[in-house]
């Protein structure tokens, strides 16, 4: 069955054109592209594209410039309610600075002109890149769910090279499920792991087991020490007359309280003899708390369920994400670390802010249970054999050890559970990873040194372009 295709694939490869080749020799018609300007030229005949920069900017696509769309109805925007508050959490990322009217008012722009492109261009499958979260994209998302329009979509593991797939992120994918179950019938051996996730498992579980992934290398590199120095040296000097000027708002900044002052005026020293809860911050804004956690891009109401929970005489030590001073606004105040963010979080009983330079392998290691909304700390938690109690929808989310908790009943239950047994079996974590093997894509999204086994980026499309296709011949 031919299909009409939303393609929403914001990437400036060139390599695209291998997936719009393949979709259209299928004889599928893509009548919708949100992509990048670079490779604006490959459009499809008869396609409107749409640069992605411009939608998450709430501006319309060149050729629906002019089109007359009506604002949105109440009843479009009451229909829709239970997405308004996750979209100006995510709102976080490129309006930061603005109040919620606005917000909303973007909000309902947006609203308006993706309900209208989905009426005028009935398309019967959205397909996505990643997890959606960009605004539009969850707008569209949403929208297509309420009008039965299938959605695809990948997600980056980081694992031996593998995406996720689904047709409904949130509810996670039912066949890699039913196999997992299938599998863990028998006690899965090291050996019978594809190579790529056996010599990862043999990595993270052996001497390298405590290095930090390659994307907290790289973030490090430009945003602490001598790399920031350079990363604002290399700025500065792209605009020379106004060196003074910054040097001087850098020196003012530097004399105001910020995200750092305020942290380490309420750390307290991690004292691992007592039973304890280690709950890594994710690093916000960013999908892995909006959307995927949920109402829990709150991490402190979520750090408040667990502290309602905790069994006597235990404590939950927080640790601030160490990529949140790093990047974007480095140690200034924001909306996802607002002034007061860290007194809030101090102020919970039972709960300790420790150093953000204390060991997190340390620290998972003498926990009696990781807690995170979708952090890497969950996953790494598990490869050392310690459950994960996981309030959001992270991509390991299946697992075998990853205890989803979002009430302080359930929370109460899963820690329960965690002191009559106090490890994940191995044999569980090789069989999900050897799901993972049969199951994911080997293929990846985003190019970054030492992160890929040595996929090239044309056989990774095409990758992705046959697991598309197979996926649209099942749909009806």
């Amino acid at each position: 069955m031919t299909m009409r295709v939303m393609l929403i694939w914001p990437s400036g490869d060139p390599e695209i054109n291998i997936l719009l080749d393949r979709l259209h020799n299928e004889g599928h018609r893509i009548a919708y592209w949100v992509g990048e300007h670079p490779v604006a030229h490959l459009v499809p005949r008869g396609c409107i594209f749409h640069d992605h920069y411009d939608a998450w900017d709430a501006k319309r696509a060149e050729s629906l410039r002019d089109a007359e769309i009506p604002p949105a109805s109440p009843a479009l925007i009451e229909s829709m309610i239970a997405s308004e508050s996750l979209i100006l959490t995510m709102m976080n990322k490129r309006y930061d600075r603005a109040p919620v009217d606005e917000r909303k008012h973007v909000y309902y722009t947006m609203l308006a002109y993706w309900d209208h492109v989905l009426e005028m261009v009935k398309p019967d499958v959205v397909i996505y890149n990643t997890v959606p979260h960009s605004i539009y994209s969850n707008i569209v998302y949403e929208l297509a769910k309420k009008r039965g329009i299938h959605t695809l979509t990948f997600e980056e593991t980081w694992v031996g090279g593998r995406l996720m797939f689904y047709r409904d992120f949130w509810k996670g994918s039912d066949g890699f499920r039913e196999a997992l179950k299938n599998i863990r019938k028998n006690n899965v051996e090291l050996s019978e792991l594809h190579p790529e996730l056996r010599e990862y498992y043999e990595r993270q579980t052996g001497r390298e087991s405590q290095r930090s992934p390659w994307y907290m290398h790289r973030q490090r590199s430009v945003g602490a020490g001598f790399g920031l120095w350079a990363h604002r040296a290399r700025i500065a000097f792209r605009a020379p007359h106004l060196i003074f000027s910054r040097a001087f708002g850098l020196l003012v900044r530097s004399l105001r309280a910020d995200l750092r002052s305020e942290y380490e005026a309420l750390v307290q020293r991690a004292e691992v003899s007592r039973p304890f809860v280690y709950f890594p911050l994710n690093f916000q804004p960013e999908r892995t708390t909006s959307p995927q956690g949920g109402i829990f891009h709150d991490q402190i109401l979520a750090v408040e369920t667990l502290a309602a929970a905790l069994p006597e005489g235990w404590e939950i030590l927080v640790k601030e994400h160490p990529s949140q001073w790093w990047l974007r606004g480095k140690t200034r105040f924001s909306s996802a670390r607002y002034s007061g963010y860290y007194a809030r979080l101090a102020g919970i009983p039972n709960v300790k802010l420790v150093p953000i330079h204390t060991d997190t392998f340390a620290l998972t290691d003498n926990a009696k249970v990781v807690a995170t909304i979708t952090g890497t700390a969950g996953w790494e938690a598990l490869l050392r054999g310690k459950y994960a109690l996981v309030f959001g929808i992270p991509w390991y989310r299946d697992c075998p050890g990853v205890l989803q908790v979002r009430t302080v009943e359930e929370c109460k239950k899963a820690l329960a559970l965690v002191q009559k047994n106090q490890t994940v079996p191995a044999t569980d974590v090789l069989s999900f990873l050897k799901v993972l093997g049969q199951e994911g894509t080997r293929a990846y999204l985003v190019s970054a040194p030492n992160a890929q086994p040595g996929i090239p980026l044309e056989e990774s499309m095409r990758a992705i372009a046959g697991r598309l296709i197979r996926e649209l011949s099942t749909l009806s």
